[in-house]
């Protein structure tokens, strides 16, 4: 019954300008743009009408990383470097921030590999485990496809490294 009440007021909701009552009947709540007995109407306010504020960007970036300029595209102290071409504003990272960046990447990149390839001998050692032992077929599917997935995982590794 609950969901027909919500039914009813998102219904109600599309409708512009509509009172919505908030009615008890037989011990439960039911909304409902007609009044009646036991109704009191609500205050739901305009529906649909949020506009966002207007962000203004700010001059006064206390990042280490933020620098501003005014209409050139000069750097100062910061990461990033602010351009103003005929009233618009762009930013961009500066080259020695992102070559920071890109080496920390890279790095993080790097041990994922190495952590992808320990795994992959250690699933490959669980294959030939499971097999010794004659493991079911189920249990020697599964050994096999965490090979593929770390195979599959090296493979993408590798290829985001490359494109550093």
């Amino acid at each position: 019954m609950k969901k027909l009440a919500f039914c009813l007021l998102a219904l109600t909701a599309l409708t512009a300008n509509a009172t919505i009552y908030e009615c008890f009947r037989g011990g439960e709540t039911v909304y409902t743009n007609k009044s009646g007995s036991n109704c009191r109407a609500m205050e739901v306010g305009k529906i649909g009408s949020y506009s966002p504020a207007k962000v203004k960007p700010s001059s006064d970036y206390s990042s280490p990383y933020l620098s501003s300029s005014s209409s050139s595209s000069k750097s100062s102290s910061g990461g990033i470097v602010r351009t103003s071409r005929s009233g618009t504003t762009s930013e961009r990272i500066r080259p020695e921030v992102q070559l920071q960046r890109d080496n920390s990447r890279t790095g993080i990149l790097k041990q994922e590999l190495a952590n992808e390839q320990q795994a992959l001998a250690l699933a490959q050692k669980n294959l030939a485990d499971g097999k010794a032992a004659n493991k079911d077929a189920a249990t020697i599917a599964a050994l096999e496809g965490a090979i593929r997935d770390r195979q599959e995982n090296i493979t993408a590794l590798q290829k985001e490294i490359s494109r550093m």
